[in-house]
């Protein structure tokens, strides 16, 4: 009999330690945030029609912050109009309305290179527009970094840790449960 509580006391011990790993992995999977960087467009001696509007789609995933948006394009003997816009301003734009507030434009140029730093949370999609003012051959590459937290993936095994912790608890009150 006592043999069997000193394997049980083991066995709980064993389940505990590692529902308190699982817990302790989960909850650090969700509050420590991971860099990311990534290669939204690369554009190699790439060709665009003059009067031609080339949009490139990037939606930064949820949870992430410190987004950073680097934009290195240059030209060959032609020149370019860049614009930058959030999901809000690209009805505007894409309307012909007006009232649109790009995050950057450039107007008639060679080249770009420009970092930019987005002050809040992102969630949604950021559009980056190149039109050919005269027909174009442009190279580069457009990269964003951010932080990120990965939470569906933390739950995982904070979700496990609790579920072994609810049958720790239930193990043991089902252990002093009075037999009649």
């Amino acid at each position: 009999m006592i043999e069997k509580k000193s394997k049980q006391k083991q066995k709980s011990t064993i389940i505990m330690t590692i529902g308190i790993i699982f817990s302790f992995l989960g909850i650090s999977i969700m509050s420590i945030p991971f860099p990311n960087t990534v290669v939204i467009e690369n554009l190699g001696q790439f060709g665009i029609v003059e009067g031609v509007t080339y949009i490139v789609h990037y939606k930064y995933p949820m949870f992430s912050h410190n987004q950073k948006l680097t934009i290195s394009l240059g030209a060959v003997n032609s020149s370019f109009t860049i614009l930058v816009l959030n999901d809000n301003d690209l009805g505007d734009w894409s309307n012909e309305q007006g009232g649109y507030l790009p995050c950057y434009e450039v107007r008639n140029t060679s080249g770009v290179y420009k970092t930019l730093y987005l002050n809040q949370p992102f969630i949604g999609y950021i559009h980056i527009i190149i039109t050919a003012e005269t027909l174009l051959e442009i190279y580069g590459t457009i990269q964003t970094s951010y932080s990120s937290h990965y939470v569906i993936q933390g739950l995982i095994p904070l979700i496990l840790g609790i579920i072994l912790a609810i049958y720790l608890v239930s193990q043991k009150y089902k252990l002093k449960k009075p037999k009649i």
